[in-house]
C-alpha cells in the first residue's frame, strides 16, 4: 500500500512539472518597459538535445510589424535546462547591445505571464527581469 501511495505521488508530480514546463513553451511577446509596446514575438521551444531555446518569429519597431528576414529566426534564449518548474542555466542574448547575459525564465500563473531574469552574475544579483505576455 505504501508504494502504491508513493507511486501515485510521484507521478502526480510528474505531470504537474510537465504542466508547468507546457505552459512555458509557445509565443511570447516581449515588451517595452518605458513604452509598454510589443517589441517582438518569441517563440520557446525544446531541442532534440533536450534543452530549451528561443527564437524571433515575428518583430516590431513602434507598433508595427517589420517584415526583414534577416531578424526572423534570431536564436536568442539558448542553452536551458528545467529545474523545480523553471528554466536555468542558459543565457540570453541582447542583440541591440550584443551582449550576452546569464538567464532564469519562470511561468507566473496569477497573471499568465512569463518572468524573464537576465544578469551579468550566474546567480542573478546584477541584473533585471522582464515580463512577457502570452501570444501577440
Amino acid at each position: 500500500m505504501k508504494k502504491l501511495f508513493l507511486t501515485i505521488v510521484f507521478f502526480a508530480i510528474a505531470l504537474i512539472s510537465n504542466a508547468q514546463i507546457d505552459k512555458i513553451l509557445g509565443e511570447w511577446s516581449t515588451v517595452n518597459d518605458k513604452t509598454g509596446e510589443i517589441e517582438a514575438v518569441i517563440l520557446i521551444y525544446k531541442g532534440d538535445n533536450g534543452l530549451y531555446y528561443g527564437k524571433t518569429t515575428r518583430v516590431f519597431e513602434k507598433g508595427k510589424e517589420l517584415f526583414n528576414p534577416e531578424y526572423i529566426g534570431l536564436v536568442l534564449i539558448k542553452d536551458f535546462k528545467l529545474e523545480n518548474n523553471k528554466l536555468v542555466g542558459g543565457t540570453l542574448w541582447e542583440p541591440h547591445e550584443d551582449k550576452i547575459y546569464y538567464g532564469k525564465i519562470s511561468y507566473n500563473a496569477k497573471d499568465n505571464t512569463l518572468i524573464v531574469r537576465g544578469s551579468l552574475d550566474r546567480y542573478g544579483w546584477l541584473g533585471r527581469s522582464q515580463t512577457w505576455i502570452k501570444g501577440e
